[in-house]
């Protein structure tokens, strides 16, 4: 094992930490709740789970985000995270977006308010405004990933992205191996390798640290999971 630093990780969470499953936010699903739970790991070795309930109202989707980190090294706690966003969405755009984070002691926030064509964010670095049709890191819907800017849920940033389909593949999950269609989301300086089922719904993450580690995102249930893929 490399030895851990809090910034190698510290830079893929700033966007990691958000919705989960291939939701068509742009169709009305009204009545329409569900969960997912991830294992999250860090070389294989656990640190820690993301949790997101989905549901909707009128022609609302509403995603609550909760997720809570620790690494450690020689049993020494190094780095600790705790973050929870809920998002509004209607047609396929951001309408309202509350946050908060405790990254390793730094503390983050977002509140934010439209009107007309406009959402106006406050964070712990002052108020902007973003125009037209706003959208996170939404792995759990690709075309929303195809927007050329997202917004960073735990910062309030607009960053530049793009994502590129790089074909079926193996996706190892814990002793399985499983077929899944793989894509790549780059943005600054972050790359990650996002896992599809046949029927796109988000199943895992992948992406490397500054320092080399392997950050995972794996479902809580593999075997069902697993079965998911080959029906």
């Amino acid at each position: 094992m490399s030895v851990f630093t809090a910034r190698s990780i510290q830079i893929l969470l700033f966007t990691l930490v958000v919705s989960t499953a291939s939701l068509p936010l742009r169709a009305s699903s009204q009545g329409m709740q569900q969960s997912w739970n991830f294992r999250v790991l860090l070389d294989d070795r656990p640190i820690g789970y993301h949790r997101v309930d989905i549901g909707s109202e009128a022609n609302t989707i509403t995603v609550h985000t909760q997720a809570n980190f620790a690494v450690s090294f020689l049993f020494i706690p190094v780095y600790s995270y705790e973050h929870e966003t809920r998002e509004y969405w209607k047609d396929g755009c951001l309408v309202g977006i509350t946050s908060t984070t405790d990254d390793n002691g730094d503390e983050y926030f977002i509140n934010s308010s439209r009107q007309d064509n406009e959402l106006s964010l406050v964070t712990q670095d002052g108020s902007k405004t973003i125009d037209g049709c706003v959208r996170t890191f939404a792995y759990w819907d690709i075309d929303l990933l195809k927007s050329e800017q997202l917004l960073n849920t735990q910062t309030g940033e607009y960053q530049s992205a793009s994502i590129t389909d790089m074909g079926a593949g193996l996706l190892a999950i814990d002793s399985d191996r499983v077929e899944a269609r793989r894509f790549r989301l780059v943005c600054e300086d972050l790359t990650i390798d996002l896992w599809y089922t046949k029927d796109m719904r988000w199943l895992a993450l992948e992406s490397i640290t500054e320092s080399g580690e392997l950050l995972r995102y794996l479902p809580e249930n593999p075997d069902a999971s697993a079965e998911e893929i080959r029906s």
